[in-house]
């Protein structure tokens, strides 16, 4: 099928920019409503992990399915259904009277962004000849961008002004102005040329796989790594996906294409999503807390310094088009991940007095490696998977990015509470500070929490009061620099995959 070459297709543009934008902003925007949630539907903590969780959880289960769907049933149709489901459950999400009807609603949300973040993304070059495709998806990504950025500030000003449920209803415009724009200038996508057969058993075992690992990963963090159940389902995903895997391998119409992986193109573009996923899962969960704790930045500042990420990431997705005429693709995508090891180098760096410059300069370069993995992941995709099967392979990809990601901040918890632990028990010991083991469970879980934290250690051990808090910062470091070398690591790993495949 011929993209269209009228000027109309600015307009499907713009609108599919709008509507992804609107995803997008959904992502950060919930954030800032927590704290008003919780008072006003009288949620628990964990109830109040679970508005973030399920959103992500459901998103992942089914970025695959919906990609394909939208190959095998057109991708207009259901790009269109996806965005009727999430306004829905945006008016169900803002109207909830209670704390169980929001999440409910939060996870039809991520079901309908599963569709949104990847029929999206293949509706482009259908709507665009192969010469303008860069720009397009440049400029979409963009908007993806500004999404993440704006729904901080968005969102403190919509509850300020009017009320947490405004987080979820300013979606409803946004979507219904992007619809009008793109809906009548979108031409059909391309049908496969056999009948189409729904691997219905490699749906339920990826949805089993992958919601049980996923979930086993939150449950973990949330319960303990210790618990029976967090293996239990732990154990449960990694065989379901094995089975997967076998019996993908046996069909005619697979819902997982494995011959994929044999196109060194889509195969970097799920290195440099690897990579992206530790970015924005791991680095921007520590981050904000290094900041907050060791720098004693106010949430304002902590908010402005970490505008370099979308901010980068957004000049990178405009400037592309230029990027890729000079470099490729694939350097692009190299250099990414040679930033992303950068920015792991310069968080080993990090310390109480290090100029803030500096940090700035790392958020920077993670900056830079996700706007590349998301711009160059789908450039990558579409100048090398058949059309009729892009959907699905832009789904795969990108479920890489949010498995990774989770997989990769389960990890580096363990890894940061080890240490950390380890660095702050060893330090009382020295100090020669006796401690009850209700004081040391306390103590521990102030991490978080440092104003919280010096009230305690006050009222605990009034005379070496300062003393024992530089000791819990200083542990606090051991515990970031610990996750910073595992993230030099797996940068490494990840960038030397990407090396070899380049010199095939």
């Amino acid at each position: 099928m011929q993209a269209d070459n009228s000027p109309n297709k600015w307009l499907a543009l713009v609108g599919l920019s709008l509507l992804s934008f609107t995803a997008f902003l959904d992502y950060t925007i919930v954030a800032t409503a927590l704290p008003f949630i919780q008072k006003d539907l009288n949620a628990t903590v964990l109830q109040l992990q679970w508005v973030m969780n399920i959103y992500g959880m459901i998103l992942c289960m089914f970025m695959i399915a919906a990609g394909q769907a939208g190959d095998l049933f057109g991708r207009k149709t259901i790009y269109f259904t996806g965005f009727i489901l999430f306004g829905i459950a945006a008016l169900g999400a803002g109207g909830a009277s209670s704390i169980e009807w929001l999440i409910s609603f939060r996870a039809i949300q991520g079901f309908a962004a599963a569709i949104i973040f990847t029929v999206g993304v293949a509706l482009l070059p259908q709507a665009f000849p192969a010469q303008e495709q860069t720009r397009a998806i440049g400029i979409f990504s963009a908007f993806n961008g500004a999404g993440l950025a704006v729904g901080p500030f968005l969102g403190g000003l919509l509850i300020t002004f009017l009320s947490w449920r405004w987080v979820f209803w300013i979606n409803i415009p946004l979507i219904v102005f992007g619809l009008l724009l793109c809906m009548p200038h979108l031409k059909p996508s391309p049908r496969p040329d056999y009948k189409i057969k729904i691997d219905w058993l490699g749906l339920l075992l990826l949805i089993v796989g992958l919601g049980s690992l996923v979930y086993g990963i939150i449950f973990g963090e949330q319960t303990g790594w210790d618990h029976s159940l967090t293996w239990t389902f732990i154990g449960t995903g990694v065989v379901a996906l094995l089975l997967l895997i076998a019996v993908e391998n046996r069909v005619a119409q697979p819902l997982l294409d494995f011959s994929l992986f044999r196109n060194s193109h889509a195969t970097l573009a799920m290195l440099v999503c690897s990579a992206a996923g530790f970015i924005t899962f791991v680095f921007m969960f520590f981050d904000p807390l290094y900041l907050e704790i060791i720098r004693k930045q106010g949430a304002f500042m902590v908010g402005i310094i970490l505008l370099s990420v979308p901010a980068i990431q957004v000049i990178i997705s405009l400037l592309f088009e230029k990027l890729v005429k000079k470099t490729g693709v694939f350097n692009l995508i190299l250099y990414a991940l040679l930033a992303a090891l950068l920015a792991a180098i310069c968080h080993v760096l990090f310390t109480s007095s290090i100029n803030m410059l500096f940090v700035i300069f790392a958020l920077m370069l993670m900056g830079y490696t996700w706007g590349i993995a998301n711009v160059g992941s789908i450039s990558a995709i579409a100048q090398s998977v058949k059309p009729e099967k892009l959907g699905g392979a832009i789904g795969t990809v990108f479920t890489f990015w949010n498995i990774s990601g989770s997989i990769f901040l389960a990890l580096t918890s363990v890894i940061f509470h080890w240490r950390e632990s380890d660095a702050l028990f060893t330090g009382l010991a020295k100090a020669n500070v006796a401690m009850t083991p209700e004081q040391q469970q306390q103590i521990q879980g102030l991490i978080s929490d440092p104003q919280h934290a010096q009230v305690v250690i006050t009222q605990y051990f009034s005379g070496k009061a300062g003393d024992i808090y530089q000791l819990f910062e200083s542990s606090f470091m051991a515990g970031f620099h610990a996750v910073a070398w595992f993230a030099i690591v797996i940068m490494v790993i990840i960038f030397l995959a990407a090396l070899a495949l380049s010199k095939k």
